[in-house]
Order: C-alpha cells, then sequence, then structure tokens
C-alpha cells in the first residue's frame, strides 16, 4: 500500500511538473514573439509619424501658365520719327519654377495695330533668400535675384532693319522682400516684392544702356491634392524702363500676369 501511494504520488509530481514545464514554455514563447514584435510595432509607429510629415512637405517645383496683360509706350521726349512700338494688349506667358531656379516665356504674334507687331520674351531667375525670421506657419526673408532676359518687338513682315527693332538683352540684380504665411498643412501664401537694376543691350550689341525694373508676385498653393500633385494660382506684376540704348528704345513696359497651374 504503501509503494502504492508512492506511485501515486510519483505520478502526480510527475503531471504537475509537466504543467509547470509546459506552462513556463508558454509564457517563454509569449515573452518572445512580445519582444520580436516590438521592434517592428515601434517601426510602424516611426512610419505612421513621419508619413504625415512627408506628405505634408511643400512642393519645391511649380509649372503655371496664362494670360499677361502688357502695356508698352515710349516714353515722353523720345523722337517719334521711326517705328513706335506702343500697344496694350494681353500674350500668353508661362512659367517653371525649380529650386532656385526659375525660367519663363512670353509670346504673341499679330498684335498692335493692323496686327502688325510679334512679340517674345525669355528669361530666367537664379533666387537666394536670406531668412530674417521663420517658423512652421509664416517667415520673413531677403530674396535676392540674378536674372536675365530679353525681348523683341518686331513687325510682322520682316522687312524692318534690324538695327530698328526692339530686341533688348538684359542682366539685373536686385534684393527685395518677402513672406509666407502657412495657415495649414497644404495651404501656403507667397508674397515677393523685388526692385532690380542691371544694364542692356538692344540690336545685337549695337547699343547699351540700362534696365531698371519692379517684380511683385504673390501665390497660393494647394498642396498634395493627388499624392504629390499640387494646384498654385498665381499673380505677378512686373515693369522695366529701358534707357541709354538709344532715344528710339526709351520705352516702359508693364505687365500684369494671371497664372494657374501645377505644384509637383
Amino acid at each position: 500500500m504503501i509503494s502504492g501511494k508512492k506511485t501515486v504520488s510519483v505520478k502526480t509530481f510527475q503531471k504537475k511538473g509537466n504543467q509547470k514545464n509546459y506552462l513556463c514554455g508558454w509564457v517563454f514563447r509569449t515573452a518572445l514573439l512580445i519582444l520580436l514584435a516590438m521592434p517592428i510595432g515601434l517601426q510602424a509607429q516611426m512610419f505612421s509619424v513621419e508619413e504625415p510629415e512627408r506628405r505634408a512637405r511643400p512642393s519645391t517645383n511649380s509649372f503655371t501658365a496664362g494670360p499677361e496683360f502688357l502695356t508698352m509706350s515710349l516714353r515722353d521726349g523720345a523722337p517719334f520719327d521711326g517705328r513706335v512700338y506702343n500697344f496694350s494688349e494681353p500674350v500668353y506667358m508661362m512659367r517653371l519654377e525649380l529650386p532656385s531656379f526659375e525660367f519663363y516665356g512670353g509670346f504673341r504674334n499679330r498684335m498692335g495695330e493692323a496686327d502688325s507687331l510679334n512679340y517674345l520674351n525669355l528669361g530666367a531667375n537664379i533666387s537666394g533668400s536670406l531668412p530674417l525670421t521663420r517658423s512652421r506657419t509664416y517667415g520673413i526673408s531677403l530674396p535676392l535675384w540674378l536674372s536675365t532676359d530679353y525681348t523683341s518687338v518686331r513687325e510682322t513682315g520682316g522687312q524692318q532693319p534690324e538695327s530698328e527693332q526692339f530686341r533688348q538683352s538684359t542682366a539685373s540684380i536686385g534684393l527685395g522682400a518677402g513672406a509666407f504665411f502657412r495657415p495649414a498643412a497644404n495651404i501656403r501664401l507667397r508674397a515677393e516684392f523685388i526692385p532690380q537694376i542691371g544694364f542692356a543691350v538692344s540690336s545685337m550689341g549695337s547699343d547699351a544702356g540700362q534696365i531698371a525694373s519692379l517684380n511683385g508676385r504673390v501665390r497660393l498653393n494647394l498642396d498634395q491634392l493627388f499624392r504629390r500633385y499640387g494646384l498654385e494660382i498665381a499673380y505677378k506684376y512686373t515693369w522695366r524702363r529701358y534707357s541709354g540704348t538709344g532715344d528710339r528704345f526709351r520705352y516702359d513696359i508693364e505687365g500684369h500676369h494671371i497664372g494657374l497651374g501645377v505644384t509637383f
């Protein structure tokens, strides 16, 4: 009887030992799975935090197109013995903006009196900015522009001598004021005003003079409306005064440009 009781107690002890080993093994495997899952969970949390910030990052590239309402006029006191290129009409304007670079072009054929003029404007800006104050929602800066520009106004027939055609190549530099406001993660409002001064060469180098200009623009951006593509609505004001390039080329050109395009 004693041996039977001992046998029962041993079996009971072995059963309890097996249960204890199974429980310890289950706890060990569960703890191991938790430890293995922790880096994955932390990484997923990290990406879930970083992803909205990445999506909210503003686009730095844009392409816009739209009309520019131009007025070109010979200044008072300039001689009127030659061809006068006075007009006030819209032209077609396109702009491509990249980080620190901007390229633009405007054109129209058969404009002015009796549809007798062709207009062409090509240029580029290299830009930088000195921030004065900056936060996530607003900022103030001093933008710096280095610009080159080519403007041509000529008769449609092409029979006019090159020396009488309005062809101005310019290089100018300017420092102005800029600000931006960001009321939401995907909404930006930017404004700049930059005066410039430089030199101008007309009629394929036959005359040299000066160029003074004013540039102001306001841009509203709705970023990443469709993945990384957004919307840009822009207004730009330009004023250019050509001086010293011969009396017959003392013109002022004023423009109001309204552009609509995409950011990417």
